[in-house]
């Protein structure tokens, strides 16, 4: 089996390569509808679909350019294209995002310097 390694590209959010990822996690979360369990306790429930849900940290420091890089990205449209590594396909996929959460911290207001990031993407639709 042969390792990839983490590259500049593993996260994009529109144009904008994501600056010193620092922890990257992908969350395949299952949606369910109707979902009900049964006397005998039996579940029964429909697929909705499998939703890969993204969560980076950055590095501990960032200056103010690479923040109000994140920042432009996260809050120019309400969605947005994101290119991910997807590890469970070993491929780069694309799919439309909104950002669910995301935080930033100061660490000096004079150097313009933050203690980085963390983002949580959320996507709109199922992964196909």
């Amino acid at each position: 089996m042969q390792e990839t390694p983490i590259t500049a590209t593993l996260l994009k959010i529109g144009n904008t390569t994501v600056p010193g990822i620092k922890s990257y996690k992908v969350g395949y979360n299952h949606l369910w509808k109707d979902a009900e369990r049964t006397m005998s306790g039996s579940l029964r429930a429909s697929l909705i679909g499998i939703f890969p849900k993204i969560e980076v940290q950055t590095r501990e420091v960032l200056t103010r350019a690479e923040i109000q890089a994140i920042y432009a990205a996260l809050e120019s449209q309400p969605y947005f294209n994101v290119t991910f590594w997807d590890p469970a396909t070993d491929t780069t996929r694309t799919a439309r995002y909104y950002s669910a959460d995301w935080e930033i911290e100061l660490f000096s207001k004079n150097r313009g310097l933050y203690k980085g990031a963390k983002i949580t993407l959320t996507p709109t639709e199922r992964r196909s």
